[in-house]
């Protein structure tokens, strides 16, 4: 795994192999944390075909000299409820209020989902371009949650967990990187 603490170092070597890995299957990871431990990771499998996934490749392993690592989850949305979800992101530490996009995340071919897993953007919201929601329970009604751009592989139970936390501004992704050994 390359993660975004291991960076500096190797950063020309990292690049040539992430260049040359198959876009169809990037797996990356996110590792959270609260009440003082690791809780575990959150593998997420990205679409091929968007900006958000590309972005959200380059924050994780911190390509571009910044990164989700360090961050906190800041908001529940629907909590307890069908189409409950996390939000993080914000790499720029104000409180849901930043993540600007590191490159434009406006087009692209976005999914649509109603399945916990769904890992979604807001592509025209520039000052939180880089923000991610994680759905955490199904939608139901019909309605359907737009800009996805990945999917939860495994881990959804962590996510799940960090939703039901007393605070989620105590959570905290404390890693993230790219899964070369997929």
């Amino acid at each position: 795994m390359f993660t975004a603490a291991t960076q500096l170092p190797i950063l020309g070597q990292v690049s040539e192999v992430l260049g040359a890995m198959d876009p169809s299957s990037t797996l990356v990871q996110l590792h959270l944390a609260w009440g003082g431990s690791t809780r575990g990771r959150v593998h997420i499998r990205l679409s091929p075909n968007t900006p958000a996934a590309q972005q959200f490749k380059l924050l994780c392993t911190g390509q571009t000299g910044v990164s989700y690592r360090n961050t906190k989850l800041h908001g529940v949305g629907n909590k307890g409820s069908p189409g409950e979800y996390v939000v993080g992101g914000d790499y720029e530490g104000k409180g849901g209020a930043g993540g600007a996009g590191i490159i434009d995340i406006s087009g692209g071919q976005y999914r649509r989902s109603v399945r916990a897993g769904a890992v979604l953007c807001w592509p025209y919201d520039a000052a939180r371009a880089a923000q991610f929601a994680i759905v955490t329970r199904d939608r139901e009604g019909g309605k359907v949650f737009l800009n996805v751009f990945g999917e939860v592989v495994s881990g959804l139970e962590v996510v799940r967990a960090a939703a039901n936390h007393s605070d989620i501004t105590q959570v905290t992704v404390v890693d993230c990187g790219i899964v070369l050994n997929q």
